[in-house]
């Protein structure tokens, strides 16, 4: 069984993949793809190199996040122009990875593919999925973890998710929302939920 998790920057997508994989699933992060990507070495960095130049790429060979951030995620036409030109490099490889690892899951498993920007990319990405769930959480608290856990300005904080997709369009790929606002006890409960109706149903079609 195929799954698509996805959710806002902020929302808690991590932990929620975090915790279906401790109950039996195996996750494809594209997160963590495309930081293998971008690390020094990586086959995204050269393309990267050439389209927007040395000053994108750190001095230990990486992509420099901080300066991709300030360049790509700003609310301009210019940055929307650099953010598709990265994406058209950088999707095509995690697609690859992806496939990759999926080609390499059990029969029989629940594999979650966690995709940040699932509503962005869904009619370019090579998968179909038995359900799709968004991770939802109240801006405010996403503005707060992101401050807190990723070292960024309120106003940073705001523009990463005004670059993202609104929450309409990840809700209208969505069977299946998970609120994320109540701590995380009753976080874990709505997915022990989830993934009992899973197993049924991977049960049923066995």
């Amino acid at each position: 069984m195929r799954i698509a998790l996805t959710g806002g920057i902020g929302a808690g997508k991590s932990t929620v993949s975090a915790y279906l994989q401790q109950l039996g699933a195996v996750v494809v992060d594209y997160d963590a793809i495309s930081r293998d990507l971008t690390a020094a070495g990586g086959a995204a960095i050269e393309p990267v190199r050439v389209a927007f130049g040395d000053e994108a790429i750190a001095a230990d060979g990486s992509m420099d996040r901080a300066w991709v951030a300030r360049h790509v995620f700003a609310e301009t036409a210019q940055a929307e122009q650099m953010r598709h030109r990265l994406e058209s490099i950088i999707h095509p490889l995690v697609y690859a990875a992806a496939q990759r690892l999926d080609s390499q899951v059990p029969a029989g498993s629940v594999v979650i593919h966690d995709i940040p920007l699932l509503a962005e990319v869904i009619d370019t990405i090579p998968f179909s999925f038995d359900h799709i769930v968004v991770v939802e959480t109240d801006d405010e608290i996403r503005i707060e973890r992101l401050m807190e856990n990723r070292s960024m300005t309120r106003h940073q904080a705001q523009e990463r998710i005004n670059s993202q997709s609104a929450e309409d369009s990840r809700r209208d790929l969505a069977d299946a929302i998970v609120a994320n606002n109540d701590g995380i006890a009753a976080l874990h409960a709505r997915l022990d939920i989830l993934w009992d109706q899973w197993q049924r149903e991977i049960t049923h079609a066995a």
